[in-house]
């Protein structure tokens, strides 16, 4: 029997392996890796990289990926343990496995049609939900609780972390439209003070104008979140990273630096793991087993 502590263990590794999957994901996009191993899991028929920066990234790219995979498995066995106490979690985890299979057979596809921009876009999009899978194993097999606050900041939250996974699917937008090598200013691309739609503009001006407006709803939501204890600490990092992450994307959008877009997909995944973190941890957790007892005892006559 595996422990419940050393199960939380394991799925917090495997979603740290996940979002560091997605990491190096953008890292091959910006560096222009994406073909660096075309035909993988072998690289140029070999079963290591060559001496070159591209392999080597694409490679590493792929091994973290089969890391995370095997990561993910395991978990999915080990959640067996909570089928009866939280079907919840186990059902979770078989969920995470079943997307990184759609996942891997999408990631095939990406490479053999060449990175298409619209597969690039559902490349990402499939990995943040299986990233957010993991995480509600994690957040969901922790200790019994009530959930945090009321049924209106709960609703919130959730509108806050769904906001968030459009506003990243709109950067992802950008990215497979090329958008982001025509547009240089910043907060506009018309010269940075006037909007410009003409051409891939259109798109970075749709990203954009999702920023202000989703930003502002992640803010009242993190501001909100303040107000309760147990978040108080995940809402101020969150605060800081999304402040950040605004600072990274004008950087970005101003010197079209690989280091800057880089980082850009990084801290971005951060503030969609922390705004659903916050979402889940906001509902109420309780085992099976505890449910049940409390509802005959309720229904024993006094």
């Amino acid at each position: 029997m595996v422990s419940v502590n050393l199960f939380r263990r394991l799925a917090f590794l495997t979603a740290l392996f996940a979002y560091l999957q997605i990491a190096l994901g953008g890292v091959v996009r910006v560096t222009g890796s994406g073909l660096g191993c075309p035909d993988w899991p072998l690289c140029h028929g070999r079963p290591y990289p060559a001496a070159d920066i591209h392999s080597i990234i694409e490679y590493s790219h792929g091994t973290v990926g089969s890391i995370t995979g095997l990561l993910v498995v395991v978990t999915v066995l080990y959640s067996l343990t909570f089928l009866k106490r939280r079907p919840l979690v186990t059902g979770l985890a078989f969920a995470s496995l079943a997307a990184i299979a759609v996942e891997g057979a999408v990631g095939g596809v990406v490479v053999v049609r060449e990175l298409a921009p619209w597969l690039v876009l559902v490349h990402l999009g499939l990995a943040m939900i299986i990233l957010g899978l993991l995480i509600a194993v994690v957040v969901m097999s922790l200790p019994e609780s009530s959930g945090v606050g009321l049924g209106r900041f709960r609703g919130l939250a959730a509108l806050g972390a769904a906001a968030t996974y459009v506003l990243l699917l709109t950067g992802s937008t950008v990215v497979a439209s090329g958008a982001d090598e025509s547009c240089h200013s910043w907060p506009l691309c018309g010269g940075g003070l006037s909007p410009d739609f003409a051409g891939g503009n259109a798109f970075t001006m749709l990203h954009r104008g999702a920023v202000l407006l989703i930003g502002l709803l992640i803010v009242y939501v993190l501001v909100s979140a303040l107000r309760e204890p147990s978040l108080s600490w995940i809402a101020v990092a969150t605060l800081v990273v999304f402040a950040l992450q605004v600072a990274v994307g004008a950087g970005a959008a101003l010197t079209n630096s690989a280091l800057f877009n880089g980082l850009h997909v990084a801290i971005a995944t951060l503030v969609w793991s922390s705004m659903l973190s916050i979402a889940l941890i906001t509902l109420p957790r309780a085992d099976r087993v505890s449910s049940l007892s409390r509802l005959s005892a309720e229904k024993r006559p006094a």
